[in-house]
């Protein structure tokens, strides 16, 4: 693989997976909440689920490779179509999701938050993205010789850089969402959510508890 090739891939999974996601929201969250110091301890449970989720992708790509070769071109293809829906369905949920408050993080302790954050990261949705990223290289990938292992590796670095980009970004990504919500203060309210079809503050949800 030449080395054109290589960074072309390691850039195009670093976009990937620096797209909206759960678990790069639970990391955003902690932030906000907890600062960045300490949400930096829970940057090993990101990437260790995205390294699952190439592995898983990997699998597909070696498996699909060895027994149905003639597989590859239109997956390829098919491929760009799954890329397109991840990018539509990831805008979508930035600006569903709420933004944290500090009574309604889905933990406050580090290990349920690192597993929090580890089980968020497991979804099918992410290894079948990076798999597509696989087969839109499967020209130049070859399984007989250490390309595919320089690609995995290259994907391996992005997933370790990911992490810290999004702890980084993450008080402007919050700043954005909040002046987007801003356009329709009713309905996306931060610090609000419907119940029977009304808004109630998080102040008034302590004070029903």
């Amino acid at each position: 693989m030449s080395i054109e090739t290589l960074l072309a891939f390691g850039a195009t999974s670093l976009l990937v997976l620096l797209l909206p996601s759960a678990s790069g929201m639970l990391l955003r969250d902690y932030s906000l909440v907890q600062g960045r110091a300490r949400s930096a301890f829970l940057i090993p449970a990101l990437w260790l689920g995205y390294l699952v989720a190439g592995g898983l992708a990997g699998t597909l790509y070696v498996a699909i490779h060895t027994l149905a070769p003639a597989m590859q071109r239109p997956l390829g293809w098919l491929g760009v179509v799954i890329l397109g829906l991840y990018l539509l369905r990831s805008q979508q949920r930035r600006f569903a999701q709420r933004l944290a408050d500090n009574d309604n993080l889905p933990a406050r302790r580090w290990d349920k938050a690192f597993f929090s954050i580890l089980v968020a990261s497991l979804g099918p949705g992410l290894a079948v993205v990076v798999a597509s990223l696989f087969f839109q290289m499967s020209d130049t990938l070859r399984i007989s010789d250490e390309s595919f292992a320089q690609a995995f590796l290259a994907y391996a670095l992005a997933a370790l850089v990911a992490p810290f980009v999004q702890l980084l970004i993450a008080e402007s990504s919050a700043r954005k969402i909040s002046r987007a919500r801003r356009l329709n203060p009713a309905s996306r309210k931060p610090r609000t959510r419907f119940i029977a079809s009304r808004a109630v503050s998080a102040g008034y949800r302590r004070i029903a508890a």
